[in-house]
């Protein structure tokens, strides 16, 4: 009986291991909505421009703010449409996301500005309120503010009891 029931346990803990390595959560980021029309504004201690392709990197203490989305990192290259606008920001290095109902940090990020997506990856640490959530890969939608966490997801709740 003992073998039976160590045999059940080792096969139940290799399933919930390989569960958990795939995890996929979705998560409802309504405060990561943004506004398309909004201006975006970038700071930087730097900025260096391509001539030749017109690309623009942002270097040191970057700030990106669009409506109530603040983004900061170490280093964020822009990419720019052939009909003017931005196309995409690619952030590394201490990427946060702050928005007025959540944060978000990671190694780095981008965010597809035609797609209306943005992306984290590396050491995702997602904070709303008292719930946090970690995960290898966030995908949020901006319009509409749905979300998926993927790979090595956890979730720490609080109790509800004091």
């Amino acid at each position: 009986m003992r073998h039976i029931l160590l045999l059940i346990t080792v096969l139940l803990s290799t399933v919930c291991g390989a569960l958990a390595l795939s995890a996929q959560t979705t998560v409802s980021l309504d405060g990561f909505q943004s506004d398309p029309e909004a201006s975006v504004e970038m700071l930087a201690d730097r900025l260096t421009v391509s001539q030749t392709d017109g690309a623009a990197r942002f270097e040191g203490n970057v700030v990106i703010a669009q409506g109530d989305m603040r983004l900061s990192a170490d280093l964020v290259d822009v990419t720019y449409l052939e009909a003017g606008g931005i196309g995409r920001l690619s952030a590394s290095g201490s990427v946060l996301l702050v928005s007025p109902f959540d944060t978000a940090q990671a190694d780095s990020a981008v965010y597809d500005f035609s797609a209306r997506e943005l992306r984290m990856r590396g050491n995702v640490l997602l904070n709303q309120g008292a719930i946090s959530l970690s995960a290898d890969l966030l995908t949020i939608d901006l319009e509409t503010g749905g979300a998926v966490m993927e790979g090595r997801v956890r979730t720490v709740l609080p109790s509800g009891s004091k």
